[in-house]
């Protein structure tokens, strides 16, 4: 590759919806274009190993960090790398493969920002700040549906886990670049119907919103901006259409 790769992290606790965002955005840019690196392939142990240890995978010392940022360096520079992947539905790691680098790095997993060091390899980071009421319904819908958990084991697991989200997921919310956050009507619980909360810092440089919003006259009524003293929140709404959708995306290209 003649171009440094653009490294984007998405970070949020189990089932908040990194892995859909990312393969929303693959989609977006290209799929030909990015290579999707997930972090639970950097497990030190397996599901059975870590229920012997009594290890949670979202702990820092669960997860080889290190070897990470040294595989996000050599992907920097054009460089493959030999990792084995995480096995959800067996809870164990299959045979490793060769990754490549693309135009676009997407990391994604539990631990991106958890460190200075990892911080300061992205060019842009995205928290995914889903309500807990929400990200538990994913989460049990997912696990049972894909991962051969019954419902009493993912409530168990949710309350094991809890201690850790706390202590070591939810503070990267306060480093990264843009927050994302899904959530239905304050008033209603239809999941099915979700808006969006785009929190975005000062940390990048950002194309004039207001501007965008302006000249979308069609997609306006459904997009609404606010400013803050250190951020800007777009907010929008789960009634966009395609049409609505596709004008904004135009103009955020001819603006780029």
């Amino acid at each position: 590759m003649s171009l440094r790769p653009i490294l984007l992290a998405l970070v949020g606790d189990s089932a908040a919806g990194k892995s859909t965002l990312g393969a929303g955005i693959a989609s977006l840019l290209g799929e030909e274009r990015v290579t999707i690196v997930t972090t639970d392939d950097y497990h030190k142990h397996n599901r059975k190993a870590r229920r012997e240890l009594r290890l949670s995978a979202l702990h820092p010392d669960c997860n080889d960090l290190d070897l990470l940022g040294e595989h996000l360096d050599r992907l920097a520079h054009g460089e493959p790398v030999e990792k084995a992947p995480y096995n959800h539905a067996t809870g164990d790691f299959d045979p490793p493969r060769i990754v490549k680098p693309s135009e676009f790095l997407i990391i994604e997993g539990l631990l991106g920002l958890h460190t200075e060091s990892l911080r300061a390899r992205y060019d842009v980071s995205v928290y995914l700040d889903t309500p807990e009421p929400l990200r538990q319904q994913w989460k049990i819908a997912r696990d049972t549906a894909k991962r051969g958990y019954s419902v009493t084991q993912v409530y168990e697991l949710l309350e094991h886990r809890e201690p850790v989200s706390e202590q070591f997921i939810r503070p990267q919310r306060a480093h990264a670049d843009m927050v994302v956050r899904f959530h239905p009507d304050s008033e209603l619980t239809d999941y099915g119907h979700l808006h969006a909360t785009v929190t975005m810092r000062p940390t990048l440089d950002q194309p004039d919103l207001r501007a965008v919003i302006e000249s979308c006259p069609r997609a306006a009524s459904a997009l609404r901006l606010a400013r803050h003293d250190d951020s800007e929140e777009l907010e929008i709404d789960g009634n966009i259409s395609g049409e609505q959708a596709a004008e904004v995306e135009r103009e955020l290209w001819a603006r780029r």
